[in-house]
């Protein structure tokens, strides 16, 4: 098995379910005692729980992981291989239009090979990959984008969250400030398509193949990003509005320290619903004759033994592995050189991560193909090559095409 180094990373909490697959030791009579995975890149925590899981096993399981190095062929490698009746029995789906591949059966719901108990995971983050109500992908971490407020603060909107209607009245309110300040994702290209992402459903019918972009809606978001586009690309001012903030690892951190969560805010859509971000999504092949013994490495990988182990990147999704996790770095924080600061209070911070991971309903489409579309027509667009009109008309042919083939 291919060996990496392991990348020390801890994670954070809250909210509900799942767990439970059938961990017998009673395998099928056609199934073999090895199964395969497809991740792309190395993944510590994945090839870390495939020894751990021969371990505890005595060796009477074997687990065989695939690593495909090219982002660019890993879509159409794994497309090819499943449409074919072939491919590895556990694949790693966070850069495959895994929605298609559902629709066309090559997935398996795991739902039906899988007991959840509620209680026991992050509810809304695994609910936010439902699709037509079967679950074909668990995430095994998430994170969150934040936004907290700074120099222009106390800012006249809801707690915890704002819409892009929010993000204009802030643009109006304080005329002459930086709206957004942060490492990364602050153009208008960025900033377009999460909004658009967290109205995806109003624009994509992936069900039924259906686009829905040559619209008002989508004009307007446009020209509403548009119309603040020169603050968020401004250099650093003494003013500022909004500071992103990513949440990473857990409420002793984020990506610059150890914040209060109380003025934490995220982006949402007009319904309050914010969106997940999972860098690892699984999934199960429908064709695999281990799915059973699948299923059983995959609850391994999101029980707290394993989600408590160090190799683990981002918040995880299990919820009493993300409690003890950010317990442990804080106590290991507090006892180390660096002391936190006096308003600092975990539970707090717990409990105001708990209501923004609540919010975080919506996953991005994973479909590398569609997120090219939008992104290039919206560049289009702000470059001023075409009008919004223009972005809307030209993106509707090319989904309607890409979704009918």
């Amino acid at each position: 098995m291919k060996k990496y180094l392991l990348i020390l990373v801890f994670v954070l909490t809250s909210a509900t379910m799942l767990s439970g697959c059938d961990t017998s030791d009673n395998n099928n009579s056609n199934e073999s005692n090895e199964i395969t995975i497809a991740i792309l890149s190395g993944n510590p925590f994945i090839e870390t729980a495939a020894e751990r899981f021969e371990a505890m096993y005595d060796g009477q399981y074997t687990i065989n992981i695939t690593i495909y190095d090219d982002r660019a062929s890993y879509a159409q490698i794994i497309n090819t291989a499943l449409m074919s009746g072939m491919g590895e029995d556990i694949i790693h789906a966070s850069n495959i239009p895994w929605e298609r591949l559902a629709d066309t059966n090559n997935l398996a719901d795991l739902n039906s090979i899988l007991n959840f108990a509620p209680g026991e995971f992050y509810q809304t983050i695994l609910d936010a990959f439902l699709y037509n109500g079967r679950r074909h992908v668990i995430p095994l971490s998430f994170h969150m984008e934040t936004f907290s407020t700074a120099d222009a603060a106390p800012l006249n909107i809801y707690p915890n969250r704002f819409a892009l209607n929010d993000l204009i009245n802030l643009a109006n309110t304080y005329p002459d400030a930086h709206l957004i300040i942060g490492p990364a994702g602050t153009s208008e290209v960025n900033i377009a398509h999460r909004f658009f992402n967290l109205s995806f459903a109003e624009f994509i019918d992936l069900p039924n193949r259906q686009a829905n972009v040559d619209t008002d809606k989508f004009i307007r978001l446009l020209e509403d990003v548009q119309s603040i586009g020169d603050r968020l690309r401004a250099p650093f001012q003494l003013e500022n509005v909004l500071i992103q903030e990513d949440i990473f690892f857990n409420p002793a951190m984020a990506s610059s320290g150890m914040p209060d969560y109380t003025n934490f805010h995220i982006m949402t859509n007009d319904r309050g619903e914010g969106m997940v971000h999972a860098f690892d999504l699984l999934a199960i092949n429908a064709n695999s004759t281990n799915q059973a013994l699948a299923a059983r490495f995959l609850q391994f990988l999101i029980s707290e033994e394993m989600q408590t182990s160090p190799e683990i990147w981002q918040t995880a999704v299990n919820r009493h592995a993300a409690i003890s996790n950010a317990a442990a770095l804080y106590e290991s924080i507090k006892a180390g050189d660096f002391a936190p600061p006096e308003y600092f209070n975990l539970s707090t911070n717990i409990a105001v991560f708990n209501r923004l991971a609540d919010r975080l309903t919506i996953a991005p489409t994973s479909d590398p193909f569609i997120n090219e579309f939008v992104r290039n027509e919206m560049t289009r667009f702000f470059d001023g090559e075409v009008t919004a009109e223009q972005a809307a008309r030209n993106l509707q042919a090319r989904l309607t095409t890409y979704l009918n083939e």
